[in-house]
C-alpha cells in the first residue's frame, strides 16, 4: 500500500485523520522518526480549510495516548472474578481466537446464534472500522442485531421525517452570517474548529446567541446567553415562529415552493404558542423571546448550530424538529444559512446493505436489542443472551441505567469478549480481553460531522504490542469460525474503495482513494446537482418536500407536526411534593470524548475531580457550599462529586460530567446510574437529560 509521506532526513510525515467522536474530523500530520519507527509529533494539517492546522487539547495529547503504559498490548484471559480489580494472564492470539471461536460455536450449537449479542458504537468513527468486518461477521453468524441508538437516534429520526437528512448548513459560511444561534451546544469544548469562523463572523458584525440552561465556555463566549428550562426548546422555537409570522417576517414563497403542510401547521399548531404561554413553559421573559424572534428573522444570513445533546430528552425528536424548521420559515434554508446539526447524515451515506453483506443473513431476521437497554437485554431477555462481544465501546459506563447493565455484565454464565485499547471498566467484565490499536496504526476513511470533508487516515507506525484493528480482528476470527466467504478476505483499502461510490452518494463525486492518498482530505461534492435538498429542489422525503406535516409520522402514531410535549421526568413535571426536584444535564467534558482519553494521566488530572454544577439558589436551599462532597441520587442510583456553584445556571438544573470512568468514582458508578432505559419520542433514542434527582452533602470523611 502506498503511503503519502514527506521525508526530511530521518523524519517521515504521514497523513492521519482524527477518528474520535467529534464533529471536526481533524486532518493531522504525524512525524515519525525513521530510525526508531516511533511517532515523535502529531500536529494539525495546515492545508485543511476547516481544521486549519490546530488540534484540540485532547488530540494534542495523542502521543501520550498512543504510547501510554496503560494500554492493553496482548491478548489476555481473565483469572478470578469479574468486575473491579479483575486479574489477567497473557495468552497468544491463537489461544485467544481458539477460545473465543470454540465458546461461540458451543453457545450457538446449544442456544442458537441469537444468543450472541454484538455491542459497539463510535470508539472509532472510521467508516470501515466503525462496523465493517464486524457487521459482516455477525450477519454471517445470524447473531442478534443491535440498534445503535445511543447518540443521535431521536434527532436523526426528526431530520429524516422532515428533510430526509440533507441540507445541513455549512460552518464555512459562518463569517457571512449576521445572526448565529449556538443552540444547546458547547462548541468550544466539543467542536472547537468552528470557533475561528465564529470569531470572523463577529468581526464582520454578527451577533452570537447561546441558548443553554447551563453556563459553559460557549455561553461565556457568546454575546447573549438565554437559559430556557431543559426540554422546552420546541416551545421556544414554535413561539419564535408565531412571532415571525405575525410580524410577516416569514418567506411565504419559499414555504409555498418547498414545504408540505405549512397551511395546516399555521392554522392548527402555531396558534397554541402565544408569547405568554411560551414564556411560562420556557421560564424566559416575554421580552427576551420577542427580541430573539425578531433578531433571528431580521436577516436570512442566519445560522443555527446545534449538537446532539439537545435530543437526549424524552421529547428530543420534537425539539430538534421544531428548531430545524426555523430557517424554513424565514427562508434562510434557501441560502447559505440554516441549521447545522450533523453533516455526517449525508457524508457517511453508502450502500450499507452491500457493504455489510446483508445477504449473509440468508433470509434470517434475528431478534434485535436497543443498545440503550443493555441492562434489560442482559438481565431480562428470554431466551437469555449467552455471549456479548464488545468493541468500539465501553458499555459499563456509557449506557443508561448502568447499575442494571453491570448486573448483567457480572453474570458468571455470560461469555464476554472485549476488544479495546485500554483497560476500560467494561474490560474488567471480559472473559477474553483483546488489544486494539490507535488511529496512528491503521488505514481508514473518515468523515467528520461538522463540515463537508472526507479524510484518509494512513498507518504512520507499526502496531504497538500485538494490537489489531477491528477489521483484522474479525478477519482472523471469521477464519477460526470457518466462515469462508470472500468478503472476509477484503483488505482495508478494498473496503474503502467499495465505500467510495459516487453513484450511490453524490457527495463522493470527485473523491477517489488516489486523490485522498495524495492530499489527505477532500471536500465532499456539496455543489453537485444530484444532491438532494436545496440543490435539486427535491428532498428525500415521501412528498419530495420539507414535511412540516409528516404523513409517515401520523401513520406511525406520532404527532405529524412539531409541538411541545412536557417531559414526564423533567422540570415541567416538578412540583412542591416532588422527591427529586432537580433536572440533571450530563454534558460532555472539556477533556475527554466519551471514555476516550480518560486514560491519559494529565488530562485526567486537568479534570481534577467529578463535580456537580449547582445554581446559587439550589445550593443555598441545601446549605451546600462550593467544593462540598455531595451525593446526587434518585430511585435508580447515586453518584458522588463535589459541588461547583455557578452563577447564571438556571435554577433547578444540575450539570454533571458525561460518562466518567465509574471505577474512578467513589461508589464505582458515574452519572448514568441515575438515568433510565426509557426511549425518546422518536428513533428509540436515549433520554439521558430527562433525569430528575436531588442532592445533599455527605460526610466529608468519605473523601479521605
Amino acid at each position: 500500500m502506498e503511503k503519502l509521506t514527506l521525508e526530511s532526513g530521518d523524519i517521515k510525515k504521514v497523513h492521519v485523520s482524527c477518528p474520535h467522536d467529534c464533529p471536526d474530523g481533524c486532518s493531522m500530520t504525524v512525524s515519525v522518526d525513521q530510525s526508531t519507527g516511533r511517532a515523535v509529533k502529531v500536529e494539525g494539517d495546515k492545508t485543511h480549510p476547516v481544521t486549519k492546522g490546530f488540534l484540540c487539547g485532547k488530540v494534542n495529547s495523542y502521543l501520550d495516548y498512543v504510547y501510554s503504559d496503560r494500554r492493553v498490548l496482548y491478548p489476555q484471559r481473565r483469572i478470578g472474578p469479574k468486575g473491579a480489580g479483575a486479574k489477567w494472564e497473557r495468552i497468544t492470539w491463537d489461544e485467544a481466537l481458539d477460545e473465543v471461536s470454540t465458546r461461540l460455536k458451543r453457545i450457538i450449537e446449544t442456544n442458537g446464534p441469537e444468543s450472541v449479542l454484538p455491542f459497539s458504537y463510535s470508539g472509532t468513527m472510521g467508516m470501515a472500522g466503525f462496523l465493517g468486518m464486524g457487521q459482516r461477521f455477525f450477519n454471517r453468524m445470524g447473531a442478534c442485531q443491535l440498534e445503535r441508538t445511543i447518540c443521535t437516534a431521536a434527532g436523526a429520526a426528526a431530520e429524516q421525517y422532515t428533510f430526509g437528512r440533507v441540507g445541513d448548513a455549512n460552518i464555512e459560511n459562518l463569517p457571512q452570517m449576521k445572526v448565529i444561534l449556538l443552540w444547546g451546544t458547547n462548541i468550544i469544548s466539543t467542536g472547537v474548529h468552528a470557533v475561528p469562523f465564529l470569531e470572523q463572523a463577529r468581526k464582520n458584525g454578527a451577533q452570537i446567541i447561546a441558548i443553554d440552561p447551563r453556563v459553559t465556555r460557549t455561553t461565556e463566549f457568546a454575546d447573549w446567553h438565554i437559559t430556557p428550562k431543559p426540554g422546552t426548546d420546541a416551545a421556544l422555537a414554535l413561539g419564535m415562529m408565531k412571532i415571525i409570522v405575525e410580524k410577516q417576517l416569514h418567506d411565504q414563497e419559499f414555504l409555498d415552493q418547498n414545504t408540505e403542510g405549512w397551511s395546516r401547521f399555521l392554522r392548527e399548531r402555531l396558534p397554541d404558542y402565544g408569547l405568554s404561554r411560551v414564556a411560562k413553559i420556557t421560564g424566559l421573559k416575554e421580552s427576551d423571546i420577542l427580541k430573539l424572534a425578531e433578531l433571528y428573522a431580521s436577516t436570512k444570513q442566519s445560522f443555527i448550530r446545534c449538537n446532539w445533546g439537545i435530543q437526549r430528552h424524552e421529547n428530543g425528536g420534537s425539539m430538534m424538529r421544531a428548531i430545524k424548521l426555523l430557517p424554513t420559515v424565514t427562508g434562510a434554508a434557501g441560502g447559505d444559512g440554516g441549521v447545522c446539526v450533523s453533516t455526517g447524515g449525508e457524508l457517511r451515506v453508502f450502500d450499507e446493505s452491500k457493504f455489510y453483506r446483508s445477504e449473509l443473513l440468508k433470509g434470517r431476521k434475528p431478534r434485535n436489542f436497543n443498545m440503550i437497554q443493555l441492562g434489560d437485554a442482559l438481565t431480562n431477555a428470554a431466551p437469555e443472551v449467552k455471549a456479548l462481544f464488545v468493541w468500539n465501546a465501553d458499555p459499563a459506563n456509557c449506557v443508561p441505567d448502568t447499575k442494571a447493565a453491570r448486573q448483567g455484565l457480572s453474570r458468571s454464565d455470560l461469555f464476554t469478549v472485549v476488544h479495546d485499547t485500554f483497560y476500560t471498566d467494561s474490560a474488567s467484565y471480559a472473559d477474553i480481553l483483546l488489544p486494539a490499536d490507535t488511529a496512528l496504526e491503521r488505514m481508514d476513511l473518515l468523515a467528520g460531522y461538522g463540515a463537508y470533508y472526507y479524510g484518509l487516515s494512513l498507518p504512520a507506525i507499526e502496531k504497538i504490542g500485538e494490537s489489531l484493528d477491528n477489521s483484522e480482528l474479525f478477519r482472523r476470527l471469521a477464519k477460526k469460525m470457518g466462515y469462508t466467504e470472500e468478503c472476509f478476505e477484503q483488505t482495508d483499502e478494498e473496503m474503502i474503495e467499495e465505500i467510495i461510490d459516487p453513484e450511490f452518494n453524490p457527495l463522493f463525486e470527485g473523491v477517489t482513494l488516489d486523490l485522498l492518498k495524495k492530499n489527505g482530505w477532500l471536500r465532499g461534492a456539496v455543489d453537485s446537482p444530484r444532491r438532494k435538498g436545496i440543490n435539486s429542489g427535491v428532498w428525500p422525503t415521501p412528498s419530495g418536500k420539507i414535511e412540516i406535516y409528516s404523513q409517515k409520522m401520523a401513520d406511525l402514531g406520532l404527532d405529524p407536526m412539531p409541538g411541545h410535549v412536557p417531559e414526564k421526568e423533567g422540570l415541567s413535571s416538578v412540583n412542591s411534593s416532588s422527591p427529586y426536584p432537580l433536572q440533571v444535564v450530563s454534558g460532555a467534558t472539556h477533556y475527554f470524548i466519551g471514555s476516550t482519553f480518560q486514560h491519559v494521566e494529565h488530562l485526567q488530572n486537568m479534570l481534577s475531580r467529578p463535580t456537580f454544577e449547582l445554581s446559587p439558589s439550589d445550593a443555598a436551599k441545601r446549605a451546600i457550599t462550593d467544593g462540598d462532597l455531595c451525593r446526587l441520587f434518585n430511585n435508580r442510583g447515586e453518584v458522588f462529586g463535589h459541588a461547583h456553584i455557578v452563577n447564571g445556571l438556571r435554577e433547578g438544573v444540575v450539570g454533571a460530567p458525561k460518562q466518567l470512568q465509574g471505577s474512578k468514582m467513589k461508589n464505582g458508578f458515574n452519572i448514568n446510574a441515575l438515568t433510565s432505559q426509557e426511549e425518546a419520542d422518536m428513533g428509540r433514542g436515549p433520554v439521558y437529560y430527562s433525569t430528575l434527582a436531588d442532592i445533599e452533602i455527605v460526610d466529608t470523611r468519605l473523601d479521605d
